[in-house]
């Protein structure tokens, strides 16, 4: 779809996608993320695992903790967002994360994200991934099993 035919809203969601890619990819500022580009309350699946990792009109801090616990687990990571389709308040992505573990092991796979915005913010993400595959085994501290058992509890 070329920019020009992109309404004012597919364009600013776009460029969230763009910070939401780069603040990924910048160690030390998950936290950030989390905070500037979702909502307060909003909805984080995965269903492929069918877990939710946080719900609409409930705190999100318990998936928040988890994924900084998770980038603990990485020296270096970076997201390139390969392709991109917006239609009004909704970007549909396709991404390649490439990860590398404080260990010096390297992981790399794609996955896809649906995500919804309102006021400049994401509302509902449902991301298509292999995500435990992606947390290295010998690598996992207390901290983060601590972390997932929370999210866990609020399935």
């Amino acid at each position: 779809m070329p920019n020009e035919k992109l309404t004012d809203e597919e364009k600013r969601n776009l460029e969230i996608v763009r910070e939401w890619a780069n603040l990924y990819s910048t160690y030390g500022l998950t936290s950030r993320l989390i905070d500037k580009i979702y909502a307060d309350t909003c909805e984080v699946f995965v269903p492929l695992q069918g877990v939710y990792y946080a719900r609409l009109r409930k705190s999100k801090e318990n998936w928040k903790t988890l994924e900084v616990e998770i980038e603990k687990l990485f020296k270096k990571r970076h997201m390139e967002v390969v392709s991109t389709l917006a239609r009004d308040n909704k970007v549909a992505l396709e991404a390649k994360v490439t990860m590398t573990t404080v260990n010096g092991k390297t992981y790399e796979t794609r996955f896809a994200a649906f995500l919804m915005f309102k006021d400049g913010r994401i509302i509902k993400d449902h991301t298509y991934m292999r995500t435990w595959g992606l947390v290295p085994r010998e690598s996992v501290t207390p901290e983060f099993k601590r972390a997932l058992e929370k999210v866990l509890e609020n399935q």
